[in-house]
């Protein structure tokens, strides 16, 4: 039983020192190629850990800004977005002349979408991530990034749109067709170039239609004319329209 007792003691101390081992801190080389191998091997939490004894013990460090940029890399891929969200804020407000700079104006815009909850519950989150990836577009017109962050913004405003579109067929069920031609008619003129814009329109017919509105349901069909997901419908519903005319 003693025996045992020691060996449990024997283990409990080297472990406790293999921990420490790990913990210390490095020469600031050293730590940061440490903490991007852990980040390469997507070891994302101990990459933070190695990131942030960067920044504590080696604050004037060429690699400061460095360890700060990918700490919140590391925040973002470890899906604490919230977090990432503070930690590429401090180094877009600390670090103004990093080489990083344009990388965590995108991040940061990323992390902020990523972080917005179901369309269903909030919309602020994506009007904000819309935002700072216009940011992102203003300041770096001519980035590697411009395409995705267009992207970005495209994903964010079919979600808005999608919202609108809830709501629309939301007053059709209710039976109040005025109301829902309203948000058609906001998703046509707003979001034009999002996925929910062919349904509003199609939508917004089908109501004219049903009304006896001929004239204002066959204008609406022929602008789905052109769009691949609507097309069949829409000439169908104006065969049918100019037959009864």
């Amino acid at each position: 039983m003693k025996s045992k007792l020691i060996l449990l003691i024997t283990v409990s101390i080297f472990l406790s020192c293999m921990a420490r081992e790990s913990l210390a801190p490095l020469e600031p080389l050293n730590e940061y190629e440490r903490a991007m191998s852990f980040f390469d091997d997507k070891q994302y939490q101990r990459a933070a850990e190695a990131f942030e004894r960067i920044l504590f013990y080696h604050p004037s460090s060429e690699y400061v800004d460095d360890a700060q940029f990918w700490l919140a890399r590391a925040y973002l891929e470890m899906k604490e977005y919230a977090q990432a969200v503070i930690e590429f804020n401090y180094l877009i407000r600390n670090f103004p002349n990093t080489t990083l700079l344009e990388q965590a104006y995108f991040f940061r815009a990323k992390a902020n979408l990523m972080s917005a909850p179901s369309y269903e519950k909030d919309l602020s989150d994506l009007k904000k991530a819309i935002q700072l990836f216009d940011e992102f577009l203003t300041r770096f017109p001519n980035s590697e990034y411009t395409d995705d962050a267009r992207q970005e913004i495209l994903t964010a405003r079919n979600l808005l749109a999608k919202k609108e579109l809830e709501n629309g067929k939301l007053y059709e069920k209710l039976n109040e067709p005025d109301a829902a031609l309203l948000y058609y008619e906001y998703i046509r003129n707003n979001y034009p170039e999002t996925e929910s814009a062919g349904e509003a329109t199609y939508r917004s017919a089908r109501i004219h239609e049903k009304r006896g509105e001929s004239e204002e349901a066959v204008e609406l069909y022929r602008t789905l004319l052109e769009d691949e997901n609507w097309k069949n419908k829409a000439a169908d519903h104006i065969a049918d329209l100019e037959k009864e005319g």
